[in-house]
């Protein structure tokens, strides 16, 4: 170990004078609890981003395919199905209609929106299959029946094997005005996707079903591809861009929510300068410190000058000092953090309204890029506050300290 190191854990923790070691308690105490918090809150923010995008991709198809004009017909779909089969990342595809309907039971009405799947294919790509929580899924392979949400069966008062009116926002023109096409359907099953948003204006049924009922004759909305892995969304899109004609539209899960996203990530980044603000207070302590510590030591610096010590061994001291304070307490810090992070995240401990934030509790993720941000950042604020007191003490003149000695 060097000696100006020696010599700074010897001046660091000397128990002659109390109120230093006070005070480099306190300092210890500030980084640990600035590192530690800046630590849990990227943890919180990241966790539910993680938790936010993974309903998020539970309920929206990761990759759509549209064409201008809503122009979309099924032979179109056949002849892009080789091409969709050349790219390794795409894991499922289908061909599936999308649309607003109004749906009505007795003088209760509700805005909906309309899905229509084949069955098999959608049991592999969106699984709503899997959030059945009464009912069969398989029984919108039957004419005229459908899936809805949990809170729409609740807004219009019914139950597996009621029957319901959709109303289509597309009809005819007759001679007495517009007449919008009524379809009586069958209640097959219900889901719940544990989004208010869905759940209370979700109805799925089979495509055919759902071309005849909006009149889409042979149409479709477009094709919504299954990723083997949904966050190289981005990477598929510009693949397809370039295989595919000018006049389709490719939309990724990330694109439909950017606006959501971007505004979580202003929100992180706002709340880490928040935060590094603690550590940024803790480190005036450590400056104050090392200002005190370089006046009482005066007399030990014109020593060490007088036999041999020059201005940049005075200033590696007491920089070391300071350093010494902020990595220990970045380290404790650290392990603090990432220890409460590990039982938040474990047990579950922050719960939450799913209605309201669209998970049950609070996920808690961290990754090495936050950690070292955190340490990183700690370290630097601790190097600047220790630079300047250093280098004043080094600039000591030996003998006007010892003329009176």
């Amino acid at each position: 170990m060097p000696l100006y190191i020696k010599i700074a854990l010897r001046y660091l923790f000397s128990l002659k004078s109390k109120a230093l070691s006070f005070m480099s308690i306190i300092s210890l105490i500030g980084i640990v609890v600035g590192v530690s918090a800046l630590l849990v809150t990227l943890a919180v923010m990241n966790g539910f981003q993680y938790g936010l995008k993974k309903k998020i991709l539970e309920t929206t198809p990761q990759v759509i395919i549209m064409k201008l004009a809503n122009s979309f017909w099924e032979e179109d779909y056949e002849k892009l199905q080789n091409k969709l089969k050349k790219i390794e990342d795409i894991k499922n595809f289908q061909p599936f209609i999308y649309s607003q309907a109004l749906a009505s039971v007795g003088s209760t009405v509700q805005s909906i929106f309309v899905r229509g799947v084949y069955p098999d294919k959608d049991k592999k790509i969106m699984k709503t299959n899997t959030k059945i929580i009464k009912g069969s899924y398989d029984s919108i392979k039957n004419p005229k029946t459908v899936l809805i949400g949990k809170d729409l069966a609740l807004i219009l008062g019914v139950d597996v094997g009621d029957k319901i009116t959709l109303i289509s926002p597309y009809g005819r023109k007759t001679a007495i005005g517009y007449i919008p096409k009524v379809m009586k359907v069958k209640i097959g099953g219900i889901v719940n996707f544990g989004l208010y948003e869905y759940d209370s204006s979700y109805v799925q049924m089979n495509i055919k079903d759902a071309q005849k009922f909006l009149d889409y004759q042979d149409r479709i909305t477009g094709i919504q591809l299954n990723l083997k892995d949904p966050y190289k969304a981005d990477i598929v899109k510009k693949k397809l861009e370039e295989i595919l004609d000018p006049i389709y539209i490719v939309k990724t899960w990330i694109d439909m929510n950017k606006t959501l996203f971007q505004a979580l990530q202003l929100e992180e980044l706002a709340m880490f300068l928040v935060i590094a603000l603690i550590v940024l207070v803790a480190s005036f302590n450590i400056s104050s410190l090392l200002i005190t510590k370089s006046r009482e030591k005066r007399k030990d610096i014109a020593i060490l000058k007088t036999i041999g010590a020059n201005n940049r061994f005075i200033l590696k001291i007491f920089l070391w000092q300071g350093m010494i304070i902020g990595i220990v307490g970045t380290i404790i810090g650290l392990i603090i953090g990432l220890t409460i992070i590990y039982i938040g995240d474990t047990y579950h401990l922050v719960k939450l309204n799913p209605e309201v934030y669209m998970m049950e509790y609070l996920p808690l993720k961290i990754n090495i890029f936050h950690i070292l941000a955190v340490s990183i950042s700690s370290l630097v604020i601790c190097f600047i506050s220790s630079i300047i007191p250093s280098y004043f003490a080094s600039k000591e003149i030996p003998a006007k300290i010892l003329r009176y000695e």
